[in-house]
């Protein structure tokens, strides 16, 4: 049975927009568009007007703009036509029932389109990833970050690395091959000293790894202290919205509200957390004060936020806590701690002192970000198997165990672009993409 190799699937959001934008790919699409469009000629890579009618019924469906891409030069490596039709859900449907009529043409997988790019060698698989972060940016870091990967600078990296090693391991396979007399002197030595100058740029590399995650999943503020304070006044204050219900009945907040938002291009997920009441005899006000507790211990921000001097420990605070001394509307203290930011959240007195720390403190947790590119955990994984077989490879006196472990380390290097690669690896990235890319 011959394997259908043309896909198809709309590769912008299902549901009613200006415009929608069909992907065909494959050996079959330009037959399909000019089946589609009676018979018109189009030449690559030159958007045309057309109509498009149903291949069964011949009953007009829509008319379009459509180009046709001359495999390789086409996203897949493919032929690949993409249809650009009116964005009504009555439009797609009848697209979708059209396309279906075509014996050599398939609905798409998930991510099966990039998979064919992968596969005719017009992505790797850090680029592959890179437009699954893409397509999930709800930022300009996170636009930024993945945008860099599309482009091509963590491969860059990584097949340098690997690059690097094979001559090395091409020095090792020489020395098997050849008696000592025949070999350059010391040649052992610095292949050693390169292979320990590769596991301290790696090692550096790796650290990169806690900014990216920052900037993909988003900065952890809390808003910590005890209560009737005015944490959920302030969190409302700060997301835009009244999310959190304000009372002034202590323990109204018993569970963690939690919200993310964009602040100066970074994602930030804040929490309002239950209030810090030791006294409380309360079975579910104390769960909430355990799970406060626990949200502040993981959080990269905290804001401890106290309305009387009393109130204040100094055992919350730490480097990542703002202090704020809430309700100076109603009350006034002499002698204010400098580390203490006096506010009014109700009437904004001292709001945009607090802002513009709350946002310097921000910046300062992404102050690496620009030269990340270690993205993935599978990454990280990968580089820090590559570290320990270049340990033992620099240890080990056999020579043939020596190239033995350089192999293996790049291989781990390789696993990254997809230089080596599995099926199941395969599988598992492309599976998070959606239907039409």
């Amino acid at each position: 049975m011959k394997t259908i190799n043309t896909i198809f699937a709309l590769s912008s959001a299902y549901g009613k927009a200006g415009v929608s934008v069909f992907r065909i790919s494959g050996e079959s699409s330009y037959e399909i568009l000019s089946t589609l469009s009676n018979g018109k000629k189009f030449q690559p890579n030159v958007m045309k007007f057309t109509n498009i009618y149903h291949p069964k019924t011949g009953i007009l469906l829509d008319s379009c703009m459509a180009v046709f891409f001359k495999g390789p030069a086409s996203y897949t490596g493919e032929d690949t036509v993409e249809l650009y039709t009116h964005g009504s859900i009555a439009v797609i449907d009848s697209i979708y029932d059209a396309l279906s009529q075509f014996k050599n043409a398939r609905l798409a997988e998930k991510g099966e389109f990039t998979k064919k790019a992968f596969l005719n060698n017009k992505l790797d698989l850090t680029q592959v990833e890179a437009v699954a972060d893409l397509i999930d940016a709800e930022t300009e870091s996170q636009r930024k970050l993945a945008l860099s990967n599309t482009n091509g600078n963590a491969s860059k990296l990584y097949n340098s690395w690997r690059e690097r090693l094979v001559k090395i391991l091409a020095w090792c396979e020489a020395s098997i091959d050849f008696s000592d007399d025949e070999m350059p002197k010391d040649v052992v030595q610095k292949n050693d000293k390169d292979l320990q100058n590769l596991i301290t740029e790696i090692e550096k590399h790796i650290e990169t790894a806690n900014s990216a995650q920052l900037i993909k999943q988003g900065l952890k503020v809390a808003i910590i202290g005890k209560p009737n304070v005015g944490k959920s006044s302030i969190f409302n204050k700060i997301i835009g919205e009244n999310k959190a219900i304000v009372s002034n009945i202590a323990g109204t907040t018993r569970d963690i509200v939690d919200a993310s938002l964009d602040i100066d291009g970074f994602k930030v997920n804040i929490s309002d957390t239950a209030g810090l009441n030791e006294k409380t005899n309360d079975r579910i006000e104390k769960k909430g004060i355990k799970k406060a507790i626990d949200t502040a211990k993981k959080a990269d921000i905290k804001i401890y936020m106290i309305d009387g001097i009393r109130s204040f420990n100094e055992n919350m605070v730490d480097d990542d806590t703002i202090v704020l001394f809430n309700k100076i509307d109603k009350k006034q203290v002499a002698n204010m701690p400098k580390n203490i930011i006096p506010i009014s959240v109700k009437s904004g007195e001292n709001w945009n002192k607090f802002w513009n720390i709350f946002t310097k403190k921000i910046k300062s947790k992404m102050q690496n970000s620009a030269d990340v590119t270690l993205t993935q955990q599978r990454y990280k994984n990968a580089l820090n198997n590559c570290i320990e077989f270049l340990r033992m490879a620099i240890k080990e006196q056999e020579i043939d165990l020596k190239a033995e472990n350089l192999r293996l380390a790049s291989d781990e290097i390789g696993s990254i672009t997809g230089k080596i690669y599995f099926n199941e690896l395969l599988d598992k990235i492309f599976s998070s993409f959606c239907l039409g890319k």
